[in-house]
């Protein structure tokens, strides 16, 4: 079995969607499975890297997709990357997407900055749709917000506050390298605040303000250049 991890986010292999996407795949790489990553910054920078990327996919058994919210949407890079995975894969079958039980299993890792988990759902129904419309065989989504928490952190290192979030990527690891999909348990799991809501509005707050002070722009904080 082989698995390809795409990272959407336009911080590539920087940013908290690398660290969630390469946990799930170096747990499904010590179950045996050959593992490939890619970042949609790659992908787009040539044809030769986009065929590269096609090739990948074409290979894989589990396509894993980790990105973060764009307000409610997925980041526009990852949102051509797949409508080129798109155009290829119905070129490919013909009208009709093959759907049998040897499609291949697509997965989502979305994280956002918001308090609240269910920000993501219409970036999740956005990449079921994409799923059922290539081809691709749906096999979950892990999302949660708080994300800003994770940061570039290694999850190895992360401590406690993230035990919830290693906990799900585990046993989504291990549900499919049995050939199910993720499982619904592993889907509430990541889903728990990472802690009090107020307590993260809080730190929040204090990291955009620490910002503010980085770049001198204390006074400009209440700016509408748009009105």
């Amino acid at each position: 079995m082989k698995a390809l991890l795409i990272v959407g986010s336009p911080k590539g292999k920087a940013g908290t969607s690398y660290n969630l996407g390469s946990r799930l795949l170096g747990r499904l790489e010590a179950g045996g499975t050959e593992v490939v990553e890619t970042t949609v910054a790659a992908a787009l920078r040539s044809s030769e890297e986009r065929h590269r990327l096609y090739k990948a996919v074409d290979e894989s058994d589990i396509i894993i997709v980790s990105f973060p919210l764009y307000v409610d949407q997925l980041p526009a890079p990852l949102i051509q990357t797949l409508e080129l995975l798109a155009d290829r894969k119905r070129g490919a079958q013909g009208a009709t997407p093959w759907a049998g039980p040897l499609a291949q299993r697509l997965v989502a890792i979305v994280q956002c900055g918001f308090p609240e988990t269910h920000q993501t759902r219409p970036a999740v129904a956005i990449m079921r749709q994409f799923a059922r419309e290539t081809g691709f065989q749906w096999a979950g989504a892990l999302a949660f917000g708080m994300g800003g928490a994770v940061g570039g952190r290694s999850l190895e290192k992360a401590g406690g506050m993230l035990r919830n979030v290693v906990k799900a990527l585990d046993t989504a690891a291990a549900s499919l390298l049995s050939g199910d999909p993720v499982p619904a348990e592993a889907e509430a799991l990541i889903a728990k605040p990472l802690m009090p809501r107020r307590l993260y509005r809080l730190a929040a707050n204090w990291g955009f303000r620490s910002l503010l002070r980085k770049h001198g722009a204390q006074k400009r904080i209440y700016d509408r250049p748009y009105l």
